[in-house]
């Protein structure tokens, strides 16, 4: 395969690089595709949501819900709670016909995107590769990549350009001298998960819901039920918090366990997967491309989980590349000018929901709210019901990042809260004492 010539390499198998490969593939483009590991062997650090905006992008590429949900439940939205002070249910919009969520396993997730490629004559996938060297020209031009496979077999192999869509960790962006052209630290996040069996569903208001639980310490959990009877029960905190002196699985326990509603979940579930996770996740952009290469999914951009974003935003970027690289191999424009066009597109589509994100980290991660505050202010733009359907709008794309909250929406709902609470008897009870919570 040495002496073939394709148009386009993509390192890494997974959405970034799969759902790219599937729109040049469909274009007519000759494309390689490089896996490192098997699909879906290695298990991938990533316990996701999927929301309607993604499952849109996924039927773009050929790839129905019963492959990726085959026996998922469909979640009506998110249950908040803040703490045992209040806890708010954020609905999913009806987007493109659908109205609900999914907690995804990825390595199923990951199966229907590679799988969908075998559709393409003129996609060839390769696994357990590991790119080692992205080749240059005279003119410094990339044109290729050497790597070798799992027992020692090194090869070559040649292209028009080179995308590295494999991680955060990029090969490609290394080799290529991608640099970081934004970063924030000071919100970085700790994160550890598993999967379990037997975890209690979680019930309200007639309908099921994806349990968000933030202790307003600076620590929270989340409970998302995949497929195949397991729950991926996630614990996270500040960077800065991380502490695991007897270990992260005994951290990873107690944080958990240290939430009373998360707690009652579990108490006759059992831990069947080993931990995954980080302990240091970053919130950065790198430069999108150069002479011959660009940079897809994590490997161009990362952001924490906390809006659960990631999977639309590798779909997403994937879709706004494809389209530059047709009209580039059409000769409708040349590199520097398609490049130019995606690198403008994709950061104008993905940088204000990184400002977003950022922002409500610090506000329900990185505040550690009085009583006072978590009762008062909180309370009253939480629950709110306008400011519960924009931010549904919000998580579906369906809205702009950019001022999704206006002054008017909070000042309304502050007012509206405030008047709220003064008509209602000083001793009402408690949230988690009302009959909505029962099953």
């Amino acid at each position: 395969m040495s002496d073939k010539l394709y148009d386009v390499i993509i390192v890494g198998g997974r959405i970034a690089g799969a759902s790219l490969a599937a729109r040049l593939g469909a274009a007519g483009l000759k494309v390689l595709i490089l896996e490192k590991d098997t699909v879906p062997g290695r298990t991938v650090v990533s316990c996701p949501l999927l929301l309607s905006s993604g499952m849109q992008l996924l039927d773009e590429i050929g790839i129905d819900e019963s492959f990726y949900a085959p026996d998922n439940t469909r979640f009506a939205g998110v249950a908040l709670e803040m703490g045992e002070y209040f806890r708010t249910f954020v609905e999913i919009p009806d987007v493109y016909g659908r109205h609900f969520l999914y907690g995804i396993d990825r390595q199923v997730l990951d199966e229907a995107l590679w799988k969908n490629l075998e559709r393409f004559p003129n996609v060839t996938q390769l696994e357990n590769f590991s790119v080692r060297e992205l080749l240059v020209d005279e003119d410094g031009k990339a044109n290729g990549v050497t790597g070798m496979y799992k027992g020692g077999e090194s090869q070559t192999f040649l292209a028009e350009a080179v995308i590295g869509a494999d991680g955060r960790h990029s090969i490609v962006a290394r080799k290529a001298g991608a640099v970081v052209t934004e970063e924030i630290t000071q919100y970085n996040t700790a994160v550890y998960y598993a999967y379990w069996e037997g975890v209690e569903a979680y019930h309200a208001q007639g309908k099921e819901w994806i349990q968000i639980h933030s202790g307003c310490n600076g620590f929270s959990a989340v409970v998302i039920p995949a497929s195949k009877g397991l729950t991926g029960v996630l614990a996270q905190c500040r960077h800065d918090y991380f502490n695991a002196p007897g270990g992260v699985d005994t951290w990873y326990h107690d944080t958990i366990h240290s939430f009373p509603r998360i707690a009652q979940r579990l108490k006759n579930a059992k831990q069947v997967t080993a931990l995954s996770g980080m302990k240091n996740v970053g919130n950065l952009f790198r430069q999108a491309w150069g002479n011959g290469w660009a940079l897809a999914g994590d490997a161009y951009h990362q952001k924490d989980s906390y809006d659960a974003q990631g999977i639309y935003d590798a779909l997403l970027g994937a879709k706004i590349l494809a389209l530059q690289l047709i009209d580039w191999k059409a000769g409708k424009k040349d590199w520097a000018t398609s490049m130019q066009s995606y690198n403008r597109e994709v950061y104008d589509a993905l940088h204000p929901m990184f400002k977003s994100t950022l922002d409500r980290l610090k506000r329900e991660l990185f505040t550690s709210p009085s009583p006072k505050m978590a009762n008062g202010l909180l309370r009253w733009v939480l629950t709110n019901k306008k400011y519960r359907e924009r931010f549904g709008l919000l998580a579906t794309r369906r809205i702009s990042p950019k001022n999704w909250a206006s002054p008017g929406i909070m000042l309304s709902a502050i007012l509206s809260g405030a008047v709220a609470d003064f008509r209602k008897k000083p001793d009402q009870e408690k949230w988690w004492t009302l009959p909505a919570l029962q099953p």
